[in-house]
């Protein structure tokens, strides 16, 4: 067994011969260290997804004519997996004390989990619809650990009864004494609105879900024994072979996919954003709730919050919305932001103005300091380095498939100098806008930085936040005197950056935003180690 940091691991006893408890035992009294099972209705969930799947595995081999024998074995693997559930079920048990949320489970393996509460950071809430219909729900203990298997980073009870689901967030969320509380109100600070639905549109996954569609058509046929490798593609391409002009083809084709990306991009909004609210709770929290078909509750200690972040991805942008994260200690890390399920998240697709006084309102700020701020651009050498490795880029790939052209077929020799010409004009639109998106500046409590022209990002970071600082200058940079200027903390990704700025000017930023920190570092200009007052000197 391995144990995550702030973790035991041990060797338990059998949780067969656990005493069982009260749903939510009152905190302090015996039945507050009783070993609890998980619900037994978690094997029903899973026996009812298995039915589900014999089900339609025996309506496809008969629509494609099985013998006999292939009938009577499908019910075979799903009785064990059925038997290995209950025995999973069986030596499954939790509890929860006043110190410690403990996780005794294992078939084989045995495992003993224990993450002291104090750690707890996220408390997430997930039922699918069986688990829905069921009336049970999983929960995820998030302790903000950063590890690659998002399994290891968090306690997982998979399921319980809805209900004491609700208690054990609530139990596992209360901070009777923390200042942020609101003295018993709750407050709704944000909910959805299906204006917004206009922005589904604008995903960058409307081409990806425009070609899944015609994968998943392909496979449907297949699945159906149309063979279409052998009708419906030569078929295709005999036809395509007989008309005379294509492009009225390959539109019609492009609006196809683009229609079905449409479509899917509006699926999952509604799936996704279906019943969204964001609250912030007297204890002390903040909870989001979303979910059609797949229900989340996720909630988010406020003593944790290290600030906001404004995405813009560009076609969002182009449609004046944005997406609003939360820079929270134990969510919103690089791996879980390309995942639907991100817990961080505090406001779907919205209009920019939307964005701005939800960031506000969780920072307790009567302006969203990502707004606040009029920041500083950076210099043009920025704007140089990448038109420098726009011309690298484009450059070589036409160098390579000219050279290829030479050695094989003349066609790569044009295929080459378009391929050049096509990366010039696009990525130079992209390195202007780049630059044009650079800046960073100091606003109250919090240092602001933006970046980014596929997705524009500003942030807000808590300057009391900040742990330390990095100052990276690569080879290419020392020339200009430009580096990156990195802030790490312990919340969201873990490190912001400041982007392409002189190297100066990002030792003053740093040295403003977080006193004292930089200046044992620092030297005045003419070689002398900076004044003990921490008054910055320059770099």
């Amino acid at each position: 067994m391995s144990a995550d940091p702030g973790e035991v691991d041990r060797l338990p006893a059998d949780p067969a011969e656990a005493p069982t408890a009260d749903p939510d035992p009152p905190a302090g009294n015996g039945a507050d260290t009783a070993w609890r099972r998980l619900d037994p209705r978690v094997i029903a969930a899973v026996g009812a997804w298995c039915l589900l799947l014999v089900l339609a595995a025996a309506l496809v081999m008969w629509w494609r004519g099985a013998p006999w024998w292939l009938h009577v074995s499908v019910p075979a693997p799903v009785l064990g997996v059925l038997g290995y559930e209950a025995l999973r079920w069986r030596r499954t048990t939790y509890r929860v004390t006043s110190d410690l949320v403990e996780l005794r489970t294992g078939v084989l393996v045995r495992g003993h989990r224990s993450i002291p509460r104090q750690r707890v950071r996220s408390v997430d809430v997930t039922a699918e619809p069986m688990h829905r219909l069921l009336g049970i729900a999983t929960v995820k203990v998030g302790t903000g650990q950063r590890v690659s298997s998002s399994a290891g980073a968090a306690l997982t009870l998979d399921a319980l009864a809805a209900e004491e689901c609700e208690a054990l967030r609530e139990r596992l969320s209360r901070r009777p004494d923390d200042p942020a509380a609101d003295g018993g109100r709750e407050r709704t600070l944000a909910v959805l609105d299906w204006r917004w639905l206009r922005y589904a549109p604008l995903s960058m996954s409307v081409p990806l879900l425009g070609l899944s569609f015609v994968g998943a058509l392909y496979e449907g046929l297949d699945l159906l024994g149309a063979d279409p490798d052998n009708t419906v593609i030569p078929g295709l391409i005999a036809w395509l072979g007989s008309v005379d002009d294509l492009w009225p083809v390959v539109l019609l084709a492009v609006v196809a996919m683009a229609l079905a990306g449409t479509v899917g991009s509006l699926g999952m909004f509604v799936e996704t954003w279906w019943g969204f609210r964001l609250l912030r709770e007297p204890h002390g929290t903040l909870r989001t709730s979303r979910g059609l078909f797949v229900a989340r509750s996720v909630t988010l200690e406020e003593a944790r919050l290290r600030g906001v972040e404004v995405a813009e991805p560009l076609s969002l942008r182009w449609g004046g919305g944005a997406l609003t994260y939360a820079v929270v200690t134990g969510a919103g890390t690089a791996e879980e932001e390309i995942s639907a399920s991100n817990s961080s998240v505090l406001l779907p697709p919205a209009p920019l103005r939307q964005a701005h006084r939800v960031a506000a309102a969780v920072l307790r700020e009567e302006r969203d300091p990502t707004a606040a701020v009029r920041l500083i651009p950076h210099t043009r050498h920025a704007l140089h380095r990448r038109l420098r490795l726009v011309c690298a880029v484009g450059t070589s790939l036409g160098g390579v498939l000219a050279l290829l052209g030479t050695l094989l077929t003349p066609v790569l020799i044009h295929l080459g100098w378009v391929t050049a010409l096509v990366v010039y004009a696009v990525g130079c639109c992209f390195a202007v806008d780049a630059y044009r998106n650079l800046g960073h500046g100091v606003t109250g409590r919090y240092l602001v930085t933006r970046h980014g022209s596929l997705k524009r990002r500003t942030i807000a970071l808590r300057r009391d936040g900040v742990v330390g600082w990095r100052i990276n200058q690569w080879a290419w940079q020392r020339r200009s005197g430009l580096c990156r200027v990195t802030a790490t903390t312990a919340g969201g990704r873990g490190a912001y950056h400041v982007k392409d700025v002189l190297l100066p000017e990002g030792l003053r930023f740093a040295d403003e935003a977080v006193p004292d920190l930089l200046t044992r570092f620092l030297v005045r200009r003419d070689g002398a180690p900076a004044d003990d007052d921490g008054a910055p000197r320059g770099g």
